[in-house]
């Protein structure tokens, strides 16, 4: 897989900080080669057991269409960012089951466009299609429940507002450590299949040495236990590093769905020391520490009440925002600030 990319992805081996840029500068092209490219890689990762997710699959797939289908069209340029748009809505949507988040995360992404407005409503029916798409041919997502909401408080908002700042800081660590173990690969080892290898055994070794599949994976057994009762601390740091370790070295998928198993995990590791139940914590981690790594806290706010109820929105809203402003000024989508 890395002798493929290094031979022949070119472009493509940028995945989604090609896709943002593109975004931006409708001259960066996105190449017809990184749907197939993505897809194949990450169902061979997958298979094999490393710590990846799959929206960065699904939004690169829907990027990679969009030019030629502009062309076959045969529509003007002007319509490219507003199609990018609709795709990205629609492919973040539709792999997650919440097509009004994917409307936000697009928008959001497409922040330093200008006439970003114009693409409102196409992103719109795009989203709200996929996802019916998918539902219709048998796609389940989880549902997850979260018992006992509190009600507004001083000392509830206080809580919420120590875990936005943890929250915030575990987003931050997720960044950096990913950049840096990307860094470091590529100085130490410059042939790039050799990065994927070695990184590859290394991750071999830790797991095995944990003697446990538990951090391999989506993981999603996993985030649907952090609802029910009170996990480890260890589970939300093994997932990270190893995270980290696979995205670092070069491996492809995406980083949202181990974000949403670093957060819930951590979230209910904090019912060690904070009130109210696992399952809420579980819940503002999952959408906090997401947030604070992409720098979309809009589009997690309305995640959290299309996942958990419109109910947890307040709540949801507080962390998002402080774990948002802790993270730092970079995202896993880029090494540039994007402020």
């Amino acid at each position: 897989m890395g002798y493929l990319y290094h031979r022949w992805g070119n472009q493509a081996n940028e995945g989604n900080s090609l896709v943002r840029t593109s975004l931006v500068d409708a001259q960066t092209p996105i190449p017809r080669r990184m749907g197939p490219m993505v897809l194949g890689s990450t169902l061979v990762t997958h298979l094999f057991g490393a710590s990846v997710g799959r929206e960065g699959t699904a939004l690169q797939m829907a990027a990679a269409m969009v030019r030629p289908a502009i062309q076959f069209l045969k529509l003007s340029k002007k319509y490219y960012r507003m199609a990018l748009t609709a795709a990205i809505a629609g492919g973040f949507g539709a792999v997650f089951g919440t097509p009004w988040a994917g409307l936000v995360f697009a928008m959001e992404w497409n922040r330093k466009q200008p006439f970003r407005m114009q693409a409102l409503l196409p992103a719109c029916i795009t989203a709200l299609l996929s996802d019916a798409v998918c539902t219709a041919w048998g796609i389940s997502h989880g549902v997850f429940r979260v018992p006992q909401i509190p009600e507004f408080s001083s000392a509830y908002i206080g809580w919420l507002l120590a875990a936005g700042i943890l929250f915030g800081l575990l987003a931050r660590s997720f960044i950096l450590l990913q950049k840096g173990i990307r860094k470091a690969a590529t100085k130490w080892i410059p042939y790039p299949p050799l990065r994927l290898f070695w990184g590859g055994l290394l991750f071999v070794v830790i797991v095995s040495t944990l003697h446990s599949d538990r951090y391999t994976g989506l993981g999603l057994p996993v985030i649907e236990e952090a609802f029910l009762k009170t996990l480890s601390w260890e589970d939300s740091f093994w997932k990270l590093v190893l995270t980290a370790l696979v995205l670092g070295v070069g491996y492809k998928g995406g980083e949202v769905t181990p974000l949403f198993f670093i957060g819930a995990t951590m979230g209910s590791a904090l019912t060690l020391v904070f009130p109210y139940s696992p399952g809420l914590w579980a819940a503002m981690g999952w959408v906090a520490v997401f947030a604070g790594a992409t720098h979309t806290p809009l589009a997690c706010m309305v995640m959290a009440g299309e996942l958990f109820g419109l109910e947890v929105l307040s709540g949801a809203a507080i962390v998002c925002a402080l774990a948002y402003g802790v993270s730092g000024k970079n995202s896993v989508y880029t090494d540039e600030p994007i402020r």
